[in-house]
């Protein structure tokens, strides 16, 4: 999309901003249509159940009515444009917490070395809502995220199999069990040293990133 087409689809963002900032009921109404689509879409593409992702869009219009008051365009940015980030921001932030919140369960519940691996979600959150802020987060996140995929490309098959099934999937270790004919504890086993295989790996990459600054 051109920036003349978003300042298009952002046109007139702002003016309902300020007016739900002074207590227009109306203006949040209009606000919620026209942002609701993009902010359900872009959870989407991070949470596969429809019920889920619809509750992390109700959170996340929550969390932005109760911040409302900090809401602020930075200096030189687009208003328009600065509400539909500050919104998705939030969103973001809102999914990871999420995302974050059912690996830790699963990684209790593994006993898996998981600590570099939260940590690498944990650093993706950030409090600022600042635009250009949010567009090297978003470019950092990808390069995050290619390097998991190929960390988890360079799993032995049998642990990759079972750590798709279970992370990324969401399926539980019965259900896998059922799928692929395999005990329950057999691949908890494989679990267990596929998490800690990638949190070895994880940590390489961390390593070589500090290494660069």
């Amino acid at each position: 999309m051109s920036r003349t087409d978003q300042d298009e689809r952002y046109a007139g963002l702002s003016t309902l901003m300020d007016s739900y900032l002074d207590g227009d009921q109306q203006a949040f109404t209009q606000l919620y249509q026209r942002l609701s689509p993009a902010v359900r879409a872009q959870i989407r593409s991070k949470i596969s159940n429809p019920a889920t992702a619809e509750d992390l869009l109700q959170t996340a219009f929550m969390k932005a009515h109760g911040a409302r008051e900090r809401f602020a365009a930075p200096a030189g940015a687009n208003p328009d444009r600065a509400v539909a980030v500050w919104y998705s921001t939030i969103a973001r932030n809102a999914t990871i917490d999420h995302l974050r919140k059912i690996y830790r369960e699963r990684a209790v519940k593994l006993d898996t070395a998981g600590d570099d691996t939260s940590d690498l979600l944990d650093s993706l959150r950030d409090p600022s809502l600042d635009i250009e802020a949010v567009a090297v987060e978003q470019e950092r996140q990808l390069g995050i995220a290619a390097r998991i995929r190929q960390a988890l490309a360079g799993l032995p098959a049998t642990q990759r199999e079972v750590v798709t099934l279970h992370k990324i999937e969401g399926k539980s270790m019965a259900e896998i069990s059922t799928e692929l004919g395999v005990r329950e504890g057999t691949l908890r086993v494989r679990a267990h040293r596929g998490y800690k295989a990638l949190t070895e790996m994880l940590e390489g990459y961390r390593n070589q990133a500090a290494a660069s600054v």
